[in-house]
């Protein structure tokens, strides 16, 4: 059985590579594929259930392996991807939590001091703070619960149901159709290196250049249906799965259907490129809603030079926006590659950066909106580590306001380089304290404040104070 392969892309990160392939299988091969997928679908909604209420993995594997028919790798590969979706659901939990008390503190600020009670636009306010307190209270009753709720096939799916025609369905039945499909639309298959191949569920075999066999163990007991194999043809990452291979490292395959067919990726841990004998000193990146601001510093965190590379995403494609960013990493990490310099960069809070996109404005906002920071630096991280820079993050706290008012003027750098150069000299601990004679009153600080964080200083002076 063959089936055709073109390659889609490659997503490289630090702990792994990742060539991913569209397949064109036989109809035989769809048919074994789609049926993979719909038993593994059932058994993975079931076994959520049980270890979302606290059962233990261990001792439901025997009597469960035996009722959905799986192999001992099959259900330690869906146990293993579970496991990581009941972390992924507290964890964005706690913070929808934290997401809803800040807005609902926001609206009670403006109900209280900025709104005349009695206008429409209170009236309005007053109803949204009215539901966010009933989904707050929602979410911290099923967090006291141990309630985990998690939509197998999208909300947004589930939801077309009640209002077929409008979604574009005939009947529920043809809803139904879909929805079978997006609830049983990938299956995982679990490596370990300890397995011939470095997996027992899916092996690859190497044929020549980038094509490679494909044998995929299906999840029953039949002994004339026990295997579906095809051909993968790789235009890249064929390095790493060859050297996953002779060196028996795990290779772990996603499986995943959408409106194109059937794609796979192949997932293994790299190395990272030769390592750079790094020069003292630095090359800092901060992030801004139109650009990078990059500032090299030397040994003594004095800056050497300043660069500004544009970045605008706003109205992007995911595509162009994909594009845009890796062209201006590239450049980043060129830099640092000529310099031979770490770099350092900030460590973004993306829940809170959210909450001040209300501050600047709406057309601030969208385009500050548009600028994909985890994908920025996820970037900046891989490509990093391809070319064996280190990468130091930095709590942001404070950069800009100690830029602008500490080193600014000082070096004749604008805010974003300044607050670049804050970034490198944080990386390497060094002092934030007040110029003594900055004009901000530092020349005599009382007795009682010489304990202080600097950072209560710079917090007055991002007030707008000026007296301790």
């Amino acid at each position: 059985m063959r089936v055709a392969a073109s390659v889609g892309e490659i997503d490289s990160g630090v702990n792994g590579h990742r060539p991913k392939l569209m397949i064109l299988p036989t109809p035989d091969a769809e048919v074994s594929l789609a049926s993979y997928a719909e038993q593994y679908g059932k058994a993975e909604r079931t076994l959520f259930n049980k270890l979302a209420a606290g059962d233990d993995a261990g001792k439901l594997k025997p009597s469960f392996m035996k009722e959905h028919s799986l192999t001992g790798r099959q259900f330690n590969a869906m146990a293993f991807s579970i496991k990581g979706k009941i972390k992924s659901l507290i964890a964005v939990g706690k913070l929808r939590i934290k997401d809803l008390q800040e807005r609902i503190c926001s609206l009670e600020y403006k109900l209280s001091e900025k709104l005349k009670p009695g206008t429409n636009k209170y009236h309005q306010k007053k109803r949204r703070l009215s539901v966010l307190r009933g989904r707050l209270a929602a979410l911290e009753q099923d967090r006291k619960d141990g309630e985990l709720r998690m939509c197998f096939g999208s909300h947004k799916l589930f939801g077309a149901q009640f209002n077929l025609e409008a979604n574009g369905y005939k009947d529920h039945a043809a809803w139904k159709e879909d929805w079978e499909k997006a609830r049983s639309r990938e299956f995982f298959v679990l490596g370990s290196k300890d397995e011939t191949a470095g997996c027992q569920g899916c092996q690859m075999t190497h044929l020549d250049r980038g094509l490679f066999s494909v044998k995929l163990r299906l999840p029953n007991t039949e002994e004339d249906n026990k295997f579906v194999s095809f051909h993968e043809d790789f235009s890249y990452g064929v390095d790493a799965i060859l050297v996953a291979l002779a060196s028996g490292k795990a290779l772990s395959f996603r499986f995943q259907r959408d409106l194109k067919g059937w794609r796979m990726f192949v997932l293994t841990n790299v190395a990272g490129g030769p390592p750079i004998r790094l020069e003292k000193g630095a090359v800092d990146v901060d992030l801004n809603e139109d650009h990078l601001a990059v500032t090299e510093t030397d040994a003594s965190c004095n800056p050497v030079s300043n660069s500004r590379i544009p970045l605008i995403t706003y109205g992007c494609t995911t595509d162009q926006a994909r594009d845009r960013i890796g062209v201006a990493v590239k450049q980043i990490i060129e830099i640092a590659v000529a310099a031979r310099k770490p770099l350092a960069i900030k460590k973004m809070d993306f829940v809170r950066k959210k909450q001040e996109l209300k501050d600047g404005g709406a057309k601030y906002a969208r385009m500050l909106f548009s600028l994909s920071y985890s994908l920025i630096l996820s970037t900046i991280k891989a490509r990093a580590f391809d070319r064996g820079i280190s990468v130091t993050e930095v709590n942001p706290a404070f950069t800009s306001v100690i830029g602008r008012y500490k080193f600014s003027c000082r070096y004749g750098l604008s805010s974003h380089s300044a607050a670049a150069l804050v970034i490198a000299r944080r990386s390497l601990q060094l002092s934030e304290r007040p110029n003594p004679h900055s004009g901000h009153g530092t020349s005599r600080v009382p007795e009682w404040n010489r304990g202080k964080h600097a950072w209560s200083f710079w917090a007055r002076i991002l007030r707008g104070e000026r007296r301790f």
